[in-house]
């Protein structure tokens, strides 16, 4: 009896359907984002600041549009010469009513590494969540030989219903994982949360590695799972750097810096399941540093780019062919 409602079950119009959609997903060819046109410079740190050598830079970053309709942009700030284990303890904020047209205005910092809790600020991600903003980043490790090893980067939150005011969340850290863990991502997908960031395989096996953690929630999160690996290896992971998943017409797209590598180039890799992008599957180059992807609705699609070599950050058009 369970047999024959089974094979009825299977046959019946409805899972004939489903069916044909599975097929028709696998036969999806993925896209091909590529930049277009000129990247535009959009805020010079060294602008606002008294260092008259301007050698201030900025690095990992996230765009988000806030309650008063204005485009925020946060990230890593630092000054030459460079150490991020010392000279990069706190997140720039500026502002524009438009994206790509518009003035960027600078603001006060963010955020500023808490003294005997936060050793760096790195690599900030923010998401909304009901009416209030959500802020993810590294605040690094306080042991005195952390940068020497695949210490284990914590990943710590915060959060605002302003966008100027920042509270730490009472639980810091969300959890830690080895290879100087950093540069969180979190993707919303059919009521799931997937939280991606940059680490190394393990402590031992340092190959560049991206990891995600699951969560029905911002609060409550998985173990992890290592999603792509890089064969470079290196204490911190530093060839699967800046990791940004977005969901396009049914097909996932990864895309990190491989900064060992080559600084200034970013891969793309495409996936039919969040949690696994093999290398194989490669779709595209884009030469930019630390870059994250837009979608900035009825304006288009747009990629940003920064780096220390860079003074501050840069924004082009993106088209997916």
């Amino acid at each position: 009896m369970v047999v024959g409602l089974c094979i009825a079950a299977c046959q019946s119009p409805k899972n004939t359907d489903r069916q044909k959609d599975r097929l028709e997903d696998k036969s999806r060819t993925p896209q091909i984002p590529t930049v277009v046109g000129e990247w535009k410079h959009i805020f010079n740190p060294n602008d606002t600041r008294a260092d008259i050598d301007t050698t201030w830079y900025t690095n990992d970053h996230s765009f988000i549009k806030g309650p008063d309709g204005r485009w925020h942009a946060y990230g890593i700030i630092g000054h030459k010469p460079i150490n991020p284990w010392t000279g990069e303890d706190k997140f720039f904020h500026i502002s524009s009513g438009q994206l790509f047209t518009g003035q960027w205005e600078d603001h006060d910092y963010a955020l500023r590494a808490k003294e005997g809790v936060e050793r760096v600020l790195w690599a900030p991600h923010l998401i909304r969540d009901g009416n209030a903003y959500v802020m993810f980043y590294n605040a690094g490790n306080l042991q005195q030989n952390a940068p020497n090893y695949a210490s284990w980067g914590t990943l710590h939150k915060a959060k605002s219903q302003d966008m100027f005011n920042w509270e730490r969340h009472e639980f810091n850290p969300l959890f830690s994982d080895p290879g100087h863990a950093r540069d969180s991502y979190v993707m919303k997908h059919n009521y799931e949360y997937y939280y991606y960031y940059t680490r190394t395989f393990n402590e031992v096996d340092l190959r560049s590695c991206v990891a995600v953690r699951k969560g029905p929630d911002l609060n409550h999160w998985s173990g992890p799972k290592i999603v792509h690996i890089q064969p470079f290896e290196v204490d911190w992971g530093g060839d699967a750097e800046s990791p940004a998943v977005i969901y396009k017409d049914g097909l996932f797209y990864l895309f990190i810096c491989l900064a060992m590598t080559e600084y200034n180039l970013t891969h793309v890799y495409w996936s039919e399941d969040p949690m696994n992008f093999p290398r194989e599957n490669l779709v595209t180059e884009i030469e930019a540093h630390a870059a994250e992807v837009i979608d900035a609705g009825a304006q288009g699609w747009f990629i940003s780019n920064t780096g220390w070599d860079k003074k501050g950050l840069y924004l082009a058009r993106l088209e997916w062919n």
